[in-house]
């Protein structure tokens, strides 16, 4: 198992996260210095960002209170948010390495998150990279590779401080720029693709459904919903239902029509996007070593086409759907993943995306990774739904009444049935579906359970 050391940007100096400890719930979480019983003064702050309904830790991980030790005190600000937010995912799945434990690689963080996950930007960090040479050179000297995590926003400032500390390019560490969490769970492997799926009925409130969940960064097939009403592209062609994919190297590819929508659906691209490494070489020198991957495009030009693929998982370091929003205005959209095995049994529902704007012009990348070997064939479903308008339209139900809907559903007959009933409620659907065949034959006798 990959284990990672994590350091927080400061600009005193990197501050090592050495251990994450759940505590009972009904305490406050702290962040100590060095395991002694000292609380830092952004324990408060801390909390905040691990309780609900304010905090995103226990909405991710399911526990709300937790001890953390560093090495370095942090004075203030939310720029350590980042950094302790990877560090309890890393905690959970067994992949925090403490200092002078073994690890191959140690990530250093800096940004802000917010609760739909987006990274933020941050001041100062040329300033911290500067701070953080010796460390990296230490590192280095033992055998461990360092890699750079920053807010997309703040990638050309530390790409700057980087070249002036390190004039051998050769030595420099990875600078990778990060726009949600899920880019940086992408990157280190996605540790909390072993969580399980669960059954689940969801209902609804008043105006609002009860949607529990993980919003990005899971192997999942995807459901998106989007509302055509009151809604134009920018042009007043119709595109033909067209669906194009190119295949890689034991990937096997059918595109079946789905039946007529309505005359004034808009326009909606839909592209699926896989990475492999290439020749012989496996996902960690793509991830980590700087290999060139290969790189499979699968386009849906029109979202009146069901695509059905055939995927080999053996060899994927990473698979995504990517969605856009050409025309005007701005979308309002939700996500709903579903998964089962061959015969439609095992059948689990997840909510990925609750709501979340999508301005004109631009796109969503979702994760749809398998787990890591699959065993028997594995049926992933992608449904995707939007109306026109921000969150702010008030009055219009639909999009979460759509979503507690398929939810709730556990065949994938019931799943079909409930995507007809949204049809016939004015709003579009977008939907795709991946079957996995089975990994290398060992793992076809483990026997092994979707996860």
């Amino acid at each position: 198992m990959k284990r990672f050391r994590l350091f927080i940007g400061t600009t005193d100096g990197p501050a090592e996260v050495q251990r994450v400890t759940p505590e009972d719930r009904e305490v406050r979480s702290v962040i100590c210095l060095d395991g002694k019983a000292i609380s830092l003064p952004i324990s408060d702050d801390y909390d905040a960002f691990v309780r609900r309904p304010t905090g995103v830790v226990e909405a991710l991980l399911g526990h709300p209170a937790y001890r953390v030790d560093i090495s370095r005190p942090i004075a203030g600000g939310y720029s350590w948010q980042l950094g302790v937010l990877v560090a309890h995912i890393l905690a959970d799945a067994g992949r925090l390495a403490g200092p002078g434990e073994p690890a191959r690689t140690a990530l250093w963080l800096t940004g802000e998150v917010d609760h739909n996950f987006n990274i933020g930007a941050v001041e100062d960090v040329a300033l911290k990279l500067t701070r953080a040479v010796s460390t990296f050179k230490i590192l280095k000297d033992g055998g461990i590779e360092p890699v750079v995590i920053v807010p997309e926003a703040c990638l050309e400032q530390a790409e700057g401080a980087l070249a002036a500390s390190f004039p051998d390019r050769d030595q420099t560490p990875r600078v990778i720029g990060v726009k949600l969490l899920d880019d940086v769970l992408c990157a280190i492997g996605a540790p909390w693709r072993q969580r399980k799926w669960t059954k689940r009925r969801l209902t609804l409130k008043p105006r609002r459904a009860l949607l529990r969940g993980l919003a990005l960064g899971t192997a999942t097939a995807l459901v998106v919903v989007v509302a055509a009403a009151g809604w134009t592209s920018g042009s007043g062609d119709r595109p033909t239902p067209v669906a194009t994919a190119v295949a890689a190297p034991g990937l096997a590819t059918q595109i079946t029509p789905s039946s007529p929508i309505q005359a004034d659906a808009p326009p909606h691209q839909l592209g699926l996007i896989e990475t492999r490494a290439p020749g012989h070489a496996d996902c960690t020198a793509v991830d980590f070593a700087g290999a060139e991957p290969v790189v499979i495009r699968h386009r849906m030009s029109n979202s009146a086409t069901h695509v059905a693929l055939s995927i080999v998982p053996d060899g994927l370091c990473d698979l995504r759907y990517r969605v856009t929003h050409p025309g005007l205005g701005t979308l309002t959209i939700a996500a709903i993943a579903a998964r089962h095995d061959g015969s439609g049994r095992q059948f689990r529902t997840k909510a990925l995306v609750q709501t979340r704007e999508l301005n004109a012009g631009s796109t969503l990348d979702l994760d749809a990774r398998p787990p890591r070997h699959v065993a028997a064939l594995l049926v992933q479903r992608l449904v995707l739904v939007a109306r026109p308008g921000g969150p702010a339209a008030a009055g219009d139900a639909r999009l979460e009444r759509a979503v507690a809907m398929v939810s709730a559903v556990t065949t994938p007959e019931n799943w079909d049935r409930a995507i007809a009933r949204i049809r016939a409620q004015g709003l579009f659907v977008i939907s795709a579906r991946q079957d996995f065949q089975p990994s290398a034959p060992e793992y076809q006798k483990t026997g092994q359970t979707l996860p």
